[in-house]
């Protein structure tokens, strides 16, 4: 019997999960393996037996490894799967290690990115197969305080300033430093959970909710296509 293409989705904090990915990813019959890395051990099976990775976004950053058991496991999967061209969705933090693990530098930002933000997306991101499905100006919702150079042979694909915002490294591994997975409910909890931070560095709570509600469907929207599209190249891993 053919198994179910499967996915490894690796989470970092309890508070932030596949959110709105997960829905395109159960609705092309893709298997998800969740990994919380502060609560439960890195799977044993080899990346191998995977037919694409999700890295979500973390409190920890990838400047504190060394404090951090769980991040050097997930470093060698993403060396891994780089080796063996898997499918990889890096989101925020996941943007960040796979920039790293590319062989990029990694370092703090003078501003951080907290709340809605709009990013350039260049031209070469509609012929991508996924990075096409975010758009040509989105409004997308941040929260970092890391950015990242990019890669050696990277494709660069969206960008705020100097800030790099999507790229893709080799012919398989995606990223986007923004918070493409988070619907209305998680940025609600954010605002709850974080509000020091949305006051002191995105105009305040009551600024974020109102750009909230006014961008929320259309970020579903976009959340959703990209999802289709990552769940597109599962699949087609799978079918090899």
């Amino acid at each position: 019997m053919n198994r179910a293409p499967r996915i490894l989705v690796i989470q970092h904090n309890l508070d932030d999960h596949l959110n709105e990915l997960a829905v395109p990813l159960m609705r092309a019959g893709i298997d998800i393996v969740p990994w919380d890395v502060e609560n439960a051990p890195a799977p044993t099976e080899p990346i191998d037996n995977f037919d694409g990775i999700i890295s979500l976004g973390a409190i920890a950053g990838v400047l504190e490894e060394a404090n951090h058991a769980w991040m050097p496991v997930e470093r060698k999967i993403f060396e891994r799967a780089l080796e063996l061209e898997l499918p990889l969705l890096g989101v925020c933090f996941g943007s960040q290690m796979l920039a790293s693990a590319a062989g990029a530098q990694v370092y703090k930002v003078e501003t951080p990115e907290v709340g809605w933000t709009k990013v350039d997306m260049l031209p070469n991101a509609a012929n991508d197969p996924v990075m096409a499905a975010i758009g040509s100006n989105p409004d997308v919702f941040h929260f970092h305080y890391d950015s990242f150079d990019l890669p050696e042979g990277a494709e660069l694909f969206g960008i705020t300033g100097d800030i790099k915002q999507a790229f893709k490294v080799g012919p398989k591994a995606w990223a986007v430093q923004f918070h493409i997975e988070v619907g209305p409910a998680a940025m609600f909890s954010w605002f709850a959970t974080y509000a020091r931070e949305f006051e002191k560095l995105a105009g305040g709570v009551e600024h974020q909710k109102a750009l909230t509600m006014a961008n929320w469907d259309a970020y579903r929207q976009r959340s959703n296509a990209v999802g289709d599209a990552f769940a597109a190249e599962v699949l087609a891993q799978a079918a090899r």
